[in-house]
């Protein structure tokens, strides 16, 4: 933990992904009981509700991803490598871990299409994508960025929270295709260019509050009226990023966190996590995979206490650091390195 890349790093934006990256990994174990009985009134229990928080995972990656280089003005050589780098470790990584540990050794079979092998590290591709818009709007007259934005949140943060409010009060309506839409995980530009916004801008903590249990109780309604259209219970997590839900949660989250400053024992900890963050991401699925395996096997059931999964989560989350701190002396640091 006393890596010299540990040295001169902003502590609030390695605390905020240190949190991200824990709220992935807590959301992938997906072994809490959600309470869901068909044919009545949805409700999210308490378990649902914690994990509903997860929203803000992915949102703060892209948030303090923007916050650090979308100021910065680059070249199109430099974003074309950034982009190819990206798109190379998140292929690499699908071959050596999805391809190879998780379907043959655990035997989770091979992706079944171009997309399920693509997608494996959707974020990774998403994050490539959003370098090279900002790269676009970087060289555009400023009308051309701030349209392209309002373009994007208007067909997926507004147009999901209408449809929500609509299936809320006619569960049985139709939801069309467009009617819950990511728009190709394009709102993470909107995210990126949120958190280069918010770097220098300052709430306090009793509005920062107030944004966070406001995007909770979004999130919550969200999953209110999907689940009691589609008769199964809303994902709420992955499926919650485009949504002004997670929006929130994730504006509070990055306001409240970034400027923390280092306390006197954690910080390495903390810093440790955030600077591995990207092999965390990689490596995480094959730990998580294993202990659900095993735990099923043993206990015969798949739905444990939510101080279990806790516990778990903070676990798998320390030892992906840690294999990854080891890997970054080494050259095969090359492959973590975003």
């Amino acid at each position: 933990m006393n890596s010299p890349h540990t040295n001169n790093r902003v502590y609030g934006y390695d605390l905020l992904k240190a949190l991200a990256m824990f709220m992935v990994v807590f959301y992938h174990f997906q072994m809490l009981n959600f309470s869901f009985e068909p044919n009545t009134f949805y409700f999210p229990n308490f378990n649902k509700i914690i994990q509903l928080i997860c929203a803000a995972g992915i949102p703060l990656f892209f948030m303090v991803n923007g916050a650090l280089t979308i100021n910065n003005k680059t070249t199109f050589n430099k974003v074309i490598h950034k982009v190819s780098r990206l798109f190379l470790i998140a292929f690499f990584w699908t071959i050596i871990l999805r391809c190879g540990v998780i379907a043959i050794l655990l035997g989770r079979g091979q992706p079944n299409s171009i997309y399920g092998f693509i997608g494996n590290y959707w974020f990774l591709i998403s994050l490539a994508n959003v370098y090279f818009l900002n790269y676009l709007i970087q060289i555009s007259p400023k009308w051309v960025g701030y349209l392209l934005l309002i373009i994007i949140f208007v067909l997926t943060f507004i147009n999901n929270f209408v449809w929500d409010i609509i299936l809320f009060v006619n569960p049985d309506h139709i939801l069309p295709r467009w009617g819950h839409s990511g728009l190709f995980t394009l709102y993470g530009l909107v995210y990126s260019r949120i958190g280069a916004y918010l770097k220098h801008k300052n709430l306090n903590f009793t509005i920062c509050t107030l944004i966070f249990l406001l995007g909770l109780a979004l999130n919550i309604f969200k999953t209110i009226a999907m689940t009691n259209h589609n008769g199964t219970v809303f994902d709420g997590v992955n499926a919650s990023f485009p949504t002004i839900g997670a929006l929130l949660l994730g504006i509070a989250l990055f306001l409240m966190l970034k400027d923390v400053k280092e306390p006197f024992w954690p910080s390495r900890l903390i810093k440790t996590i955030g600077l591995n963050s990207c092999g965390i991401y990689l490596f995480h699925a094959v730990f998580v995979f294993m202990i659900r395996d095993q735990m099923i096997a043993t206990f015969h059931h798949n739905t444990f206490p939510l101080y279990v999964i806790l516990l778990l989560a903070i676990g798998v989350t320390l030892l992906c650091a840690f294999i990854s701190e080891g890997i970054s002396r080494t050259p095969g640091r090359v492959l973590l390195k975003l």
